[in-house]
């Protein structure tokens, strides 16, 4: 289904999904919100490398590393095997999910390899602060710094600073809008959020209730991950109630839900208002799928074909 701010549609989960949950539940793992945070960062990594299909092949990967406001930022740099060295390529900012308490590099590397495939596009991945080590706004003032650096020196990775699109899933979703709608540059063309966090989960909304526990991402895991991220500040702050804040200005923006997702009804809401803002958006709604599926290729096609998807959207823009 792809189309304008569509009414989302119900779907019974993804059968090959329900089989990996009930297998996840039988296994009486801890809460992840019960886990020390690196505990629960190596955790995330094996699970996305233990579930995941090998990516496609792509052109060349390499590491750099440039000044942000919190010291030194990694980044993590993917080239399509399309390349040519006589054309300077569009490029993707991409800002990993992990409710801003995990998730790294190594946690998203084949989603940006499935990226950097289907578009034919650099990818520049940045392994921003993590909380609770460091709270709000560390996070965001490192991605808007990665942004604010490509539009000045893309050219040295190859890329086209004229052409740039940011996108995030999850909390990185809410980074990538951040980032795009503090920075304001006619070069940044397109965002793509998928199943992005858009509010502060105490105020849960029916799709918290239909799918909090029991479908990977719970509640619990939520407001531990918020509440880490916060770190005590109040979530009113528009760089976080993104419901609640201006969003016009915003790039032309590709959402994505899924149905079986706590987030999906704020993702929606977001959609619909960014809308209503002004901005082009194109919602597509997955009505089987769960929240981290992206991750999940080696259990069901949906998070690759999202992926592809976003790659065929995002050709069009830049």
């Amino acid at each position: 289904m792809m189309s304008d701010l569509p009414t989302l549609a119900s779907a019974d989960l993804d059968p090959a999904l329900a089989g990996f949950l009930a297998q996840a539940a039988a296994q009486g793992n801890p809460p992840l919100e019960a886990l020390p945070p690196p505990v629960a960062r190596q955790m995330y990594r094996d699970l996305a490398r233990a579930l995941g299909l090998p990516p496609p092949e792509i052109g060349r990967v390499f590491h750099t590393a440039i000044a942000g406001p919190g010291g030194d930022l990694p980044l993590r740099v993917y080239t399509p095997s399309s390349a040519v060295q006589q054309r300077l390529l569009p490029v993707v900012l991409y800002v990993h999910g992990g409710g801003f308490v995990i998730g790294d590099l190594e946690s998203h590397d084949s989603v940006c390899r499935t990226l950097c495939h289907h578009a034919e596009m650099l990818v520049v991945a940045v392994d921003y602060r993590l909380a609770p080590e460091h709270p709000f706004p560390a996070a965001p003032d490192d991605v808007e710094a990665t942004l604010r650096w490509l539009l000045a020196h893309a050219d040295s990775l190859g890329a086209d600073p004229q052409r740039i699109a940011v996108v995030g899933d999850s909390a990185g979703a809410q980074l990538a809008l951040v980032a795009a709608r503090r920075v304001q540059a006619n070069a940044v063309r397109a965002l793509g959020l998928i199943y992005p966090v858009a509010q502060h989960p105490d105020e849960p909304s029916p799709s918290y209730q239909e799918n909090g526990e029991g479908k990977f991402l719970t509640m619990g895991a939520m407001r531990w991950f918020i509440a880490s991220y916060l770190g005590g500040q109040s979530p009113g702050h528009p760089d976080m109630a993104l419901l609640q804040s201006n969003l016009a200005g915003l790039p032309a923006t590709w959402l994505a839900t899924m149905g079986h997702d706590p987030l999906r009804d704020e993702g929606h809401a977001l959609a619909l208002r960014a809308k209503a803002a002004g901005v082009a958006v194109t919602h597509q709604h997955y009505p089987g799928a769960i929240h981290a599926c992206i991750h999940f290729s080696a259990v069901s096609p949906v998070g690759t074909q999202l992926l592809v998807d976003m790659a065929q959207w995002l050709r069009l823009q830049i």
